[in-house]
């Protein structure tokens, strides 16, 4: 992942990102007045939400230039740098959307959490879950992320020792002009790592993904998102 250098491109071309976000603030709001600390906060778009819930919200990110623009777009939340794969601060409750499955460890990462909270203390979680983006995996395998389904997140989390109390997957299409306006927007939100492609074989996979995902209006590519509602056992 490329967040902190492509984070000026990141808000233009993370549309579905924006979407899932809201998605989760409103799939089980905190109580008006409630303080949650927000890890991967980026520039703002679940800070945005939990706040005009009225919830208080101090958010983190390990990039520093992600968290100064969200500190301009959202300036109500508190905001500051921090890494969330290690030791956190303790906190009544915390959320995250788009972060956990870049943790190469993410059973580790779970603890870490569950070390901060309460016991009772929530988790409002959001994370892409299998089938997300299985177009294009199919044609260029895993990459460096793994992918989980809704089972396996949940069982990472029961292994974490949290109750998991609502949950479900979101699903939707994305429609992009052409396999080469796709694979840009990916890359302007900093979610690709080093080029694994020569020019002749990116070439020859955007023909592919033209190819085998094409639609009326250019190629579509699945985005799907696990939301968990769970609190510290």
């Amino acid at each position: 992942m490329r967040f902190d250098e492509r984070a000026d491109s990141y808000e233009a071309h993370a549309a579905p990102q924006k979407r899932f976000a809201e998605a989760l603030a409103a799939f089980a709001p905190f109580r008006r007045g409630a303080r949650v600390t927000e890890l991967g906060a980026g520039t703002g778009f679940l800070t945005a939400a939990l706040l005009a819930q009225g919830v208080n919200v101090d958010a983190t990110d390990a990039s520093p230039a992600m968290v100064e623009l969200g500190r301009q777009a959202v300036p109500a939340a508190s905001w500051s740098v921090h890494n969330a794969f290690g030791p956190i601060e303790p906190a009544k409750a915390l959320a995250s959307t788009g972060l956990l499955h870049w943790a190469g460890d993410p059973a580790a990462v779970l603890r870490h959490w569950r070390a901060a909270l309460p016991a009772g203390g929530r988790l409002l979680l959001g994370v892409p879950c299998d089938p997300c983006l299985n177009e294009l995996r199919d044609l260029i395998g895993e990459g460096p992320v793994r992918w989980r389904d809704e089972s396996q997140w949940l069982a990472l989390l029961k292994g974490a020792k949290f109750d998991v109390h609502a949950h479900g997957v979101l699903e939707a299409e994305e429609v992009y002009p052409s396999a080469l306006d796709f694979f840009r927007t990916l890359h302007r939100s900093g979610v690709t790592g080093d080029p694994r492609f020569s020019p002749t074989e990116l070439r020859s996979l955007l023909r592919d993904y033209d190819r085998l995902h094409a639609h009326k209006d250019g190629v579509v590519a699945t985005w799907a998102w696990l939301v968990v509602d769970a609190t510290a056992g």
